[in-house]
């Protein structure tokens, strides 16, 4: 395959009027993407520095991505969702040349080279760009939360970006010109897994944003008028879209191929998708940002659903080894690998190390082996100390999610001077499949289950009962804000 710029040459040429980035009602060709972005890259081909992108679902924001990988110099996404002390932190941190503002919104407020999308259209001169990005160059820099409150800045090759892609595009099963969904914030790297495989396979992004994820009717509306193919979103969104009953293979025809990452996969969420288009191809894929999206995928069959629960995350992908570490810890190798994170070598140097003379990933995720399979256990930082035992939140969420009556469920921590006091359920019950029991009765019910399974010290003092469970601009679950909710 050809590297990204080199494909989206290929497409002006091939298929200049097919739509390449679609939201709403705005629209780029291949050939408008093409010239937009040499426009832009022309403008900034000085800079040494990443560019900001900032904005939210515009068809620009892939101009301005595209545009900083032709220059050499790279991007930052940045939502408009993003608290304004954060974005001071990251621009501040980031120290760039060049925002390009993709908004309405006036933001003279960061003092430095603002250029928004009329300068950009504006310029109608035809003109040839030659990239100037190296492999080694970073195409991207994404930030992540930090431990310690203060953002990280994960910095992605090109190199890296571009193996990724290929082996998106190679497990892709459709092929070119699909209509491609994207359910994720640029500013969060799931987007990447919708944004490169799409185009270099002259494909059409469709973006989803926050308004369609508050009100699925929305979203129901962009799936008549699109006729989605290939769909890339967190498993916590399409647990909230198979809330529509009409979300059927009957339905969408089109809809063949699902990935998901980001966040466990359950197996009840699989199982329930699978009879919904039991002729699609669905994969659950693993990678946390530090390592290019993803590194293992599976495809979840009819056998995998009968033979395991919860879901393997699959084998890695090609150029890429996983390996265990102290406490069961994975560790990730290879060139999906980052270079680390951007002006901060103290953490970068306690994650990023050295093995078998490869970049080396701590990941903090518990794993395990079986069957050639891979299998993500929970965070080694998701265990608590509660009355001096040991535990993983994600196991009794887990054992939860098994039983009848409970939908989804996440388990918080009670603290009380900097030590966790008890533990709490927050559970989306299964009505109209118990209406008829009270929430007491459940209650008694779910705990009853939890102690044919785990430890009494393991079992929740309190289960709280919720219609259902906030997500993240991400479209993760928003577990700060549910135990918010809690406490």
């Amino acid at each position: 395959m050809k590297d990204i710029i080199q494909s989206l040459s290929e497409s002006e040429k091939n298929c200049p009027h097919h739509i390449a980035v679609q939201h709403n009602h705005e629209q780029l060709t291949y050939k408008e993407l093409n010239q937009y972005s040499n426009i832009l890259a022309r403008m900034i081909q000085e800079t040494d520095r990443p560019i900001i992108a900032y904005g939210h679902m515009s068809p620009f924001m892939i101009v301005a991505m595209i545009a900083s990988i032709k220059a050499g110099c790279g991007y930052v996404p940045l939502d408009t969702s993003l608290p304004q002390d954060r974005l001071h932190t990251i621009i501040k941190k980031m120290n760039p040349q060049f925002l390009i503002n993709t908004t309405d919104e006036n933001i003279e407020q960061f003092e430095l080279n603002v250029i928004d999308i009329n300068t950009i259209k504006n310029n109608t001169c035809e003109l040839t760009f030659e990239s100037k990005i190296k492999a080694d160059d970073i195409a991207y820099t994404i930030f992540t939360s930090g431990s310690t409150g203060e953002p990280k800045g994960v910095q992605i090759s090109y190199k890296s970006l571009n193996d990724f892609t290929r082996w998106m595009v190679d497990l892709n099963q459709l092929g070119e010109y699909q209509q491609w969904l994207n359910q994720a914030p640029f500013s969060f790297d799931l987007s990447v897994m919708a944004i490169y495989p799409c185009l270099a396979t002259s494909g059409t992004l469709n973006l989803v944003d926050k308004m369609m994820i508050n009100k699925p009717k929305r979203l129901s509306e962009m799936l008549d008028e699109a006729k989605i193919n290939v769909w890339v979103s967190t498993p916590s969104f399409m647990e909230m879209c198979l809330m529509l009953p009409q979300l059927t293979e009957t339905k969408y025809a089109s809809l063949k191929e699902f990935f998901f990452c980001g966040e466990i996969f359950a197996h009840r969420t699989a199982k329930m998708l699978l009879q919904r288009f039991p002729s699609a191809w669905i994969y659950n894929t693993y990678g946390p940002t530090e390592a290019t999206v993803a590194v293992t995928s599976i495809l979840i069959t009819e056998d995998i659903l009968r033979e395991y629960n919860p879901l393997p995350v699959g084998a890695p992908r090609p150029g890429t080894s996983l390996i265990l570490g102290h406490n069961d810890e994975l560790i990730i190798t290879g060139d999906c690998v980052s270079m680390g994170y951007v002006y901060d070598e103290i953490k970068t140097n306690k994650v990023f190390k050295k093995a078998n003379n490869q970049r080396a990933y701590h990941t903090g995720d518990k794993a395990e082996q079986r069957d050639k399979q891979w299998f993500i256990n929970g965070r080694i930082d998701f265990q608590i100390k509660l009355n001096g035992y040991r535990m993983e939140l994600e196991e009794i969420e887990f054992q939860l999610r098994q039983i009848d009556c409970v939908k989804e469920a996440v388990v918080v921590p009670i603290y009380k001077d900097n030590k966790v006091t008890q533990i709490h359920a927050v559970v989306v019950s299964n009505r109209p499949n118990h209406i008829d029991l009270t929430e007491q009765e459940m209650t008694r019910d779910i705990k009853g289950a939890l102690k044919e399974h785990i430890p009494e010290y393991m079992i929740p003092k309190k289960i709280h009962f919720t219609d259902k469970l906030p997500l993240t601009v991400n479209g993760k679950l928003d577990r700060k804000k549910i135990a918010e909710g809690v406490n």
